[in-house]
């Protein structure tokens, strides 16, 4: 059978090449397909030196970039991963063993973090129990059928979540499965880390805010957790930052503290909170990380005092 792999890219000069590298070493040939989003890096001239094809779609989603690359596929089996991922020889066959069975749509693979840490590989268990459990699989490193996915609703309109909707859909046409030892090396970024022990302690504070009757740790753990439910139901494609959003009604909240009741306040500041915690964790420690790294990749970086506090975040960060 034969086998596609594609990745969808962005800015990853630094990383890609040896995630290519890795999948071009494999013993299994493949044909390998990047997409990139309009890096602003060289990272399209170094995916077309591993690479049969590549696609330059700068306002494509993720969602969309995964649809493009496998409707293109040409192999009967696609596999994905991410362009900062690192597969050790042999991942790509023990993926793929298992649709030897006929029934088998879409098949699962673990992690390994690169930057070990407790959180990142609390996050790799966590991932593994998720897509063990329930089939809900990771687009940095899952395999499908192409005559199922075209038979599916392909990939969801959504901001995050797209593997996680598209696993669940393709059980309608077979038999799913996750294989731990087919795992890919990865660096889990901390927006990434923070993921499951965020919801956790949310979870928690709803919990104690209940027992003791805090309001306002009420209001944080449900800001905190529907709003990372909100982003997998919700795409969002304006640049205004959320965080942005939540601390101006935050603001508005306190000019106009003695006008509300004092348990309204106290729920309502809560969640606002909750609510600016989760995307100043998800989306601008995120965002700050990406600029860094295009700092990095400067000729001359810059002598003023944020460049060279820029350079010290580096370091400091080993990005």
């Amino acid at each position: 059978m034969k086998v596609s792999v594609v990745i969808p890219a962005l800015n990853e000069e630094a990383d890609i090449g040896k995630c290519l590298e890795s999948v071009r070493r494999q013993d299994l040939e493949v044909e390998l397909i990047v997409i990139d989003n309009g890096s602003m890096d060289r990272t399209p001239e170094v995916a077309k030196e591993y690479c049969d094809r590549v696609f330059v779609k700068p306002d494509y989603s993720l969602a969309e970039m995964r649809d493009l690359g496998a409707r293109e596929a040409s192999g009967e089996i696609i596999v994905t991963t991410d362009a900062d991922c690192v597969a050790p020889r042999g991942w790509i066959s023990t993926l793929v063993k298992p649709f030897e069975d006929t029934k088998v749509v879409a098949v699962g693979g673990g992690f390994r973090p690169v930057n070990r840490n407790a959180l990142s590989r609390f996050y790799c268990w966590m991932s593994a129990l998720v897509q063990g459990f329930l089939g809900l699989f990771q687009g940095a490193n899952m395999a499908y059928r192409k005559d199922a996915y075209l038979k599916s609703l392909g990939y969801a309109d959504a901001k995050r979540a797209e593997d996680w909707n598209l696993s669940w859909n393709l059980r309608k046409y077979g038999k799913t499965k996750f294989i731990r030892r087919a795992y890919t090396f990865t660096e889990i970024p901390f927006n990434r880390q923070v993921e499951y022990p965020g919801v956790l302690v949310s979870g928690l504070l709803v919990f104690i805010g209940g027992f003791v009757g805090w309001l306002n740790l009420i209001g944080f753990g449900l800001g905190y957790i529907l709003s990372e439910a909100a982003t997998f139901v919700y795409r969002h494609r304006s640049n205004l930052r959320r965080s942005h959003i939540a601390l101006l009604l935050l603001s508005l909240v306190y000019v106009y503290k003695r006008s509300l009741p004092l348990a309204n306040f106290m729920f309502i500041a809560g969640g606002l909170t909750g609510v600016f915690m989760y995307h100043f964790i998800s989306e601008d420690i995120r965002f700050a990380i990406d600029d860094l790294k295009l700092y990095k990749l400067r000729e001359e970086p810059e002598n003023s005092l944020s460049g060279q506090l820029k350079q010290h975040l580096i370091r400091l960060m080993k990005l």
